[in-house]
């Protein structure tokens, strides 16, 4: 019986030790679990906290969407008048274009006129300086026609002037 008073002593001896290893595995783990329970918890409110800030998130962006969408709708306003003063500019230019056309025929009209107007101007001067020619050429003759009546007339001075002498002597 020795061998079965060991078998026990030693059995109890192993299994004390089992249940005194398992006793503190067994309290390891309930702290770590308890540890595990305490993160979870911790996590829980985490997620709660990330749970509200994704729907104040969300709010946000839906706010940010409907910014977006007015600031869209004010774009494509914008948008359209700037077509308008597009167009507008365009017709503007159309005019200007049509006008610096009708401005260009105007010039044409009058460097014309102009060249028509200097021709006849010229002409007009031919026409001036022949006439001062001939009036240069009547004044000299009218001169030399004055000389010679003034001879004449003291020629005839002097006639005058022997025929009464020679009247007073005969």
């Amino acid at each position: 019986m020795d061998f079965e008073k060991m078998y026990e002593k030693l059995r109890e001896l192993i299994v004390g030790e089992i249940k005194e290893e398992l006793r503190e595995f067994k309290a390891t783990v309930t702290g770590q679990l308890q540890g595990f329970a305490l993160a979870i918890e911790s996590i829980n409110a985490r997620m709660g906290n990330i749970e509200s800030d994704i729907r104040d998130l969300r709010k946000s962006i839906e706010g940010n969407n409907t910014r977006v969408d007015e600031i869209n709708k004010r774009i494509d306003d914008i948008n359209k008048r700037i077509d308008e003063t597009n167009k507008r500019i365009d017709e503007t230019n159309k005019r200007i274009d049509e006008t610096n056309k009708r401005i260009d025929e105007l010039r044409v009209e009058l460097k014309n006129e102009i060249m028509q107007n200097t021709l006849r101007i010229d002409e007009t001067n031919k026409r001036i300086d022949n006439l001062y020619l001939e009036v240069s050429e009547i004044k000299g003759q009218l001169n030399k026609a004055l000389s010679q009546k003034e001879i004449i007339n003291d020629v005839l001075t002097r006639v005058q002037k022997l025929e009464e002498k020679v009247y007073a002597v005969a």
